[in-house]
C-alpha cells in the first residue's frame, strides 16, 4: 500500500511503492495470454481489500506537476516517482484520493485515460513490443 501523510499547508505526500503481486498479476495475462477484468486482477494482488473505482498509468519520464494535474489531486507530493529501470506507474484512486501507487517495472502497461474494475486487460503485441492492454473507461 502507498504510504500517505499530511504535509505543511495541508499537503498530502504519496509514497510510490513497489507491489511484485500486482506486477505478477499483469505479466500472467502476457504469459498465459488470456483476456481478465481489472477487478480479478487487482483481487489476484490482494487489493480487494482497499476500496478503489479508478486505475490510471502514467509512462516515464513523468513530472509530479503533470501527474497532479491529470489526477485533480493539486498540493499533492509524490515520493518516490518511477525513473530509470522503470516503465511508469499505476495509481488507484477512489472518489478523487490515492489509495494505491505502484512502480510498474515489467510488463509496460498500455492506457489512456482511466480504467475501472470491469476493464478488460489483454496482451497486447502491437507494433513488435510485449505490453499488458487495459480497456480505458474514460478521460
Amino acid at each position: 500500500m502507498a504510504a500517505f501523510a499530511a504535509g505543511c499547508g495541508g499537503n498530502t505526500t504519496v509514497t510510490v511503492v513497489d507491489d511484485p503481486p500486482l506486477e505478477s498479476a499483469f505479466e500472467a495475462v502476457l504469459d498465459q495470454e488470456q483476456e481478465r477484468t481489472l477487478g480479478d486482477l487487482a483481487q489476484a494482488a490482494d487489493l480487494q481489500r482497499e476500496e478503489w473505482d479508478r486505475m490510471y498509468y502514467f509512462r516515464v519520464p513523468l513530472l509530479m506537476s503533470e501527474v497532479n494535474r491529470i489526477l485533480d489531486t493539486s498540493g499533492v507530493v509524490w515520493e518516490g516517482l518511477p525513473t530509470v529501470g522503470a516503465e511508469g506507474m499505476i495509481v488507484f484512486m477512489s472518489e478523487g484520493r490515492v489509495v494505491h501507487a505502484v512502480v510498474d517495472r515489467s510488463p509496460a502497461l498500455a492506457l489512456s485515460g482511466f480504467a475501472t474494475a470491469d476493464s478488460v486487460v489483454r496482451p497486447d503485441t502491437s507494433g513488435g513490443l510485449e505490453k499488458v492492454g487495459v480497456e480505458a473507461k474514460g478521460r
